[in-house]
């Protein structure tokens, strides 16, 4: 099809020198001569439309107001003398007289491009019958010599081997095995081809055929086709009769047309006008070629992104808990502590370090602890207040606003300000200074727990406890208490707030000329009234439900409200007003206000490897006395302690727990209010669990951490009794912790922390935190058919312990493993079993 930009051609002008008909003179047009004009490229004049209509005027007007720097100085003269009002500029895209514009210096010429005459048919091609050509017969031009001296013919003899072997081994069996072949003295050894730089041809001449042919373009839709396949179309225009032209054009059949589609078309606008019908949604949702290169299959392997290690502190010294900084990113906070007890000094001893990705060689912040912390956390109202559990039972609370700055990225060039107070450096080296923040309060021992604190979580802003445990409002609208637990059979809740009674006596000796020591409660420590004094609000005892004694809790896990609609407020990035702590005081809980939606059951992961639900608001007995209440459930699931119970961060009422010892069963999920037992129980086959956690974005991942240094990761929408993929060589020795972490919607971490004091981020791959459509849907229905299946097995369980012996059936002196006339029955029974998983699988789409 010719182009339009060719139509000055059959203008009938004579060319000039330059290459162009003399009534037509190429332009070239700045883009603010094209805006000012309104014929910019490709917007304004396109290749099916290059016409624009110029007025001599503004053109007139433009060349006074720029004189010589106008595009259309160097046709001045010419446009002055033309005729006319109105000058035709026509865009040239394809560059044909070198320009990308020219300009139309005579009416004729305009005339002729904007309406061209028009052709008149012949005659004779009405009558023509258009018939398919026939193949002529070939001619021979001695093509065929060349092609038959290009051809490849074999021209070396072929080679004869012969393969031989002893007469002695005939029929004998043939053992393969590997060897290598530059040991064996009769073996044949391989050559294997390779470019050798030292030796090369160069070409001095080739034949190769040129052959012309038109522009070729192919284009596809979707389908990826495996082989080419000739293949011709042939149409033809339909048209209509004379009966359904009018039956068409009947007005009547028109106007009910319109009164059908009227609806649809305005709804269509409506949301044409509502939402962006030309965005692409697949950009945006965060697969496209910037993200990672969809090639079928994505990777999964997850890459190191960084590592932290300190030799200076880190040296011998096991990491047992790790966390991200709520609201400082890139900053994440470890335990230090001494994997052989020595005497605690100064510079070996304790810590809480904090690094950074700005330097993830050196800590930031040291948090001076009196014993071996095993766990800690941070304030959910509050990040600047940590609170952490020691090995010896004693609480301790660190304040390290003052100290914020050091954690702060620093830009090239800035000097760090001194902290003003009680900075203690392990060396005297003057030079990287590290701050040691000493704790701002520690719980007396005689109230403390008497074993090692395992698991602290604060309570949230929303509501508080009384002694008794019940929950009520919280009107400071910030977290003031906390929980504890240790193997010592107990839990007990702690308040940061200055007891009634303390502050009493604090007000009657400053009032009568106090000591010196009360003078400390107007200095920079606001948990001055808490040191050495703190006491718990009130103590929970586990009593064991089967045996005397007391459960030896390790881990426990609450969620707070009963409702799913009820939502924890997050940590904002400003904290806002900081209280004075040193001056609340916890109220009496009489004019509070109590709270029905809060959910007082816990779960909890004992050192025997059980699993107990329990409630933590004491009961009143017969005789109107408080007293701990009775576990509702327990079962004995692990073999030994339990190191995990983490929450699902898309269903509430989804529990994780693992232990870390080999056993039948390492990893279990469990569902709040079920108190049947777990809905799944996944064997590790090889290594033993040590720590596990959820995936932030996908509902049905979580992750399993290896006393071998394993990662592996579990999607129970693929795969229950094993994990969709297993990483070796995370760490150089037994992973302790692992914490995941959201930088953004295309960049998400997983920190891994071992026993010889390394952290390692990696970078988790999009195929783990990209979630499909509907995933959390089906994970919900996978989670129902699960309880379904746990209430039917325990049903027929009950059916089969309730079918009555056969008579004169002795079943109490059978042996354990004789046969009996039940097993048929039973048989049958665990069939019907079997065909009912097989359909609660096919529904679910885990069947092959």
């Amino acid at each position: 099809m010719p182009s339009k930009t060719s139509s000055a051609n059959s203008t009938g002008s004579k060319s000039n020198d330059q290459g162009h008909p003399e009534d037509i003179i190429p332009m070239v047009l700045t883009s603010a001569t094209q805006e000012l004009f309104g014929c910019r490229a490709d917007e304004d004049v396109t290749a099916e439309n290059p016409y624009k209509l110029l007025k001599k005027d503004d053109i007139i007007e433009d060349m006074k107001a720029k004189a010589a720097v106008s595009d259309f100085s160097p046709v001045k003269q010419i446009i002055l003398d033309y005729p006319e009002s109105e000058l035709l500029l026509v865009f040239d895209r394809d560059f044909t007289y070198g320009q990308c514009f020219y300009l139309v210096t005579t009416p004729e010429a305009k005339e002729k491009i904007l309406n061209p005459p028009e052709s008149e048919p012949e005659e004779d091609s009405v009558n023509d019958i258009i018939k398919t050509p026939e193949p002529k017969e070939w001619v021979s031009l001695g093509s065929e010599k060349e092609i038959d001296e290009e051809s490849l013919r074999e021209t070396r003899v072929k080679l004869l081997y012969k393969f031989s072997r002893a007469r002695k081994e005939f029929g004998m069996p043939v053992s393969f095995s590997d060897r290598n072949v530059a040991d064996a003295k009769d073996g044949n050894l391989e050559c294997v081809s390779f470019a050798d730089r030292r030796f090369n041809i160069k070409l001095m001449q080739r034949d190769c055929a040129v052959q012309a042919i038109p522009d070729i373009q192919s284009s596809s839709a979707q389908t990826q086709w495996k082989y080419m396949k000739n293949s011709c179309t042939q149409y033809t225009p339909g048209e209509l009769n004379e009966k359904e032209k009018e039956k068409t054009l009947d007005p009547k059949s028109i106007n009910d047309f319109c009164n059908t589609v009227a609806n649809r078309v305005l709804h269509a606008l409506q949301q044409e006008d509502i939402m962006n019908v030309f965005k692409d949604d697949w950009m945006a949702l965060g697969t496209d070629h910037e993200d990672f290169e969809w090639t079928g299959k994505l990777s999964d392997v997850l890459m190191l992104y960084q590592a932290f290690t300190d030799n200076k502190y880190t040296q011998d010294k096991g990491i047992s808990c790790m966390h991200w900084h709520p609201t400082i990113h890139g900053v994440i906070a470890v335990t230090l502590a001494e994997k052989k007890k020595q005497q605690w000094t100064m510079s070996k001893g304790p810590l809480i370090g904090f690094y950074s990705f700005s330097d993830p060689t050196h800590i930031k912040i040291l948090l001076e602890c009196p014993d071996d912390i095993l766990t800690f956390e941070f304030c959910p109202s509050d990040p600047n207040i940590i609170v952490g559990g020691c090995s010896n039972g004693q609480i301790v609370l660190w304040e390290i606003s003052a100290y914020v700055a050091c954690l702060m990225p620093v830009t090239h060039g800035a000097k760090h300000e001194s902290v003003k107070t009680g900075v203690l450096d392990l060396e005297d080296n003057k030079e990287n200074k590290v701050p040691i923040v000493r704790y701002s309060a520690m719980s007396g021992v005689e109230n403390s727990h008497t074993g090692p604190i395992t698991d602290v979580h604060w309570l949230p802003q929303t509501f508080e406890v009384t002694a008794q445990g019940m929950p009520v409002e919280n009107k400071y609208n910030i977290s003031v208490q906390l929980i504890t637990c240790s193997p010592d059979g107990s839990f007990m809740f702690w308040d940061i707030r200055m007891p009634k009674q303390l502050r009493q006596t604090a007000s009657d000796k400053k009032q009568s000329d106090s000591e010196p020591q009360m003078a400390n409660y107007s200095d920079n420590n606001p948990f001055k009234h808490l040191d050495k004094t703190w006491k718990p609000l009130f103590k929970v005892s586990l009593v064991h439900m089967e045996r005397g004694g007391e459960y030896a809790p390790l881990r426990f896990s609450l969620d707070y409200y009963t409702s799913n609609n009820t939502t924890i407020p997050e940590i904002a990035e400003d904290p806002g007003e900081i209280p004075d702590y040193s001056q609340l005081q916890v109220p009496s809980g009489k004019g509070l206000a109590a709270l029905e939606d809060v959910n007082t059951k816990i779960y909890i992961g004992t050192r025997d490897g059980e699993i107990v639900y329990t409630d933590w608001k004491l009961e009143k007995n017969d005789l109107d006395q408080l007293i701990h209440p009775k576990p509702l459930c327990s079962f004995r699931i692990h073999p030994c302690l339990v190191n995990t119970i983490d929450r699902s961060p898309f269903f509430k009422d989804i529990v994780l727990t693992g232990t870390s010892l080999y056993g039948s069963c390492n990893i279990a999920i469990w569902k709040e209010g079920v108190l049947d037992g777990p809905l799944f129980l996944m064997p590790t086959l090889e290594g033993h669990c040590t720590v596990a956690c959820w995936s932030l974005t996908r509902p049905a991942v979580f992750f399993v951490g290896k006393g071998d240094g394993k990662i592996e990761v579990w999607n129970l929408l693929e795969k229950t009794g094993e994990a969709v993929h297993v990483q070796e060589h995370m760490t150089n020795g037994k992973i302790t912790c692992i914490k995941p972490w959201t930088v953004s919607s295309k960049q998400h971490f997983l920190a891994l922390a071992d026993d010889v004091g390394i952290v390692r981020v990696f970078q988790i791959p999009p195929v783990y935190y990209i979630a499909p459509r509907n995933e959390r849907v089906n994970m919900g229905k996978c989670i129902q058919q699960q309880q379904e299946r746990l209430n039917d097995l325990l049903r027929r369980r009950e059916l089969w312990q309730n079918q009555p012996a056969p008579a004169g059936k002795k079943v109490a002196t059978e042996k354990p493993g004789s046969p009996t006339e039940e097993e048929p029955d039973e048989m049958k029974e665990y069939d019907d079993f079997l065909v009912l998983e097989e359909n609660v699988l096919q529904g679910m789409g885990l069947t092959p």
